[in-house]
């Protein structure tokens, strides 16, 4: 393909208002077309007809029609500005119809989103999700995925290279098997912590309630998502946001142990930068409605005096 001289090409703007006052054979017409004014598509024929040196258009009392030259540019610049739309259609069909990649932990997919799934399909039965949980962060620029959701202990988090959106808060809290909990003779001290031996996030958790992490036991169960089971079954404590624990908690499956932290996990929507396609943008709107409506926190007071303490309370924005 021959590269293109600029330089030698008229303003897109005079050809496509030629073209539209060729084909209409008429320039109010193509004013219309155009939603612009009479006068401007007169001034950018003109111009056009300056750059080229030649007259495009006949001018009488009834209209316009083509020259000679005028029929042959018109008829070039219809087809390629055909050629132009096919081209923007095709990739606008093939994003539309491109499922929506979304990476998450397993038990943000598996609480928060699958439950209501089914709603979001009914309201938008064309637009294919595809989820890829991990619990490692994954890079959405070169793994190639449209969003991620990610938690974070800040309000207004950032991460490089990518643009982020709240999408809710919720209170992290410490939960325990229901047996430990309800025995007033369990030494919590005692008591190992399921967190991960690379953990980056439930440390500081802790020690901004008065936990002194550097005299604890902790018991990598070696997957997280096998954490919170470990918990069921008495064998530690788990830290967590309670909204990935809230089914537990409503089932009495868990109980909150008697340790009212301080913090909150904010969960963000991450995506690359630049323009989000409209599946997308349907998706995180969605996602955001849904935390809304299920936004809950545990008060910290109820935390440390009843291992039932299960309580929604207006969402803390």
């Amino acid at each position: 393909m021959r590269d293109l001289d600029w330089r030698k090409i008229p303003s897109l703007t005079s050809l496509r208002a030629f073209e539209a006052a060729a084909r209409l054979e008429g320039v109010s017409a193509a004013a219309r077309s155009l939603n612009v004014t009479h006068a401007a598509v007169t001034q950018q024929i003109k111009a056009l007809e300056a750059h080229l040196g030649v007259q495009l258009l006949n001018r009488t009392s009834k209209g316009v029609t083509p020259t000679a030259d005028g029929h042959v540019l018109a008829k070039a610049l219809q087809e390629g500005f055909l050629t132009i739309a096919a081209g923007v259609a095709d990739i606008t069909e093939r994003e539309a119809n491109r499922a929506v990649r979304v990476t998450t932990t397993t038990y943000f997919a598996e609480v928060v989103i699958l439950p209501r799934l089914a709603e979001f399909w009914r309201a938008h039965p064309d637009i294919e999700i595809a989820f890829s949980p991990s619990d490692i962060a994954v890079d959405i620029l070169a793994e190639g995925f449209d969003l991620a959701v990610r938690a974070s202990a800040k309000p207004e988090a950032s991460w490089d290279g990518v643009v982020a959106e709240r999408l809710c808060s919720c209170r992290d809290v410490v939960c325990a098997a229901p047996h430990l909990v309800d025995d007033p003779d369990t030494d919590w001290s005692s008591l190992p912590w399921l967190i991960e031996s690379d953990s980056t996030w439930q440390y500081p958790i802790l020690e901004a309630a008065g936990v002194d992490t550097s005299n604890i036991t902790t018991i990598d169960i070696g997957d997280p998502t096998l954490e919170l089971r470990a918990a069921e079954e008495g064998i530690g404590l788990s830290v967590a946001a309670e909204i990935v624990v809230r089914p537990r908690l409503a089932s009495g499956r868990l109980k909150l142990a008697p340790f009212p932290l301080k913090t909150h996990h904010y969960y963000h929507a991450v995506k690359p930068p630049g323009p989000t396609r409209p599946a997308v943008r349907k998706f995180i709107t969605w996602l955001t409605e849904v935390l809304e409506s299920t936004e809950a926190t545990v008060s910290p007071e109820s935390a440390a005096t009843s291992g039932d303490a299960y309580s929604a309370a207006a969402p803390s924005r």
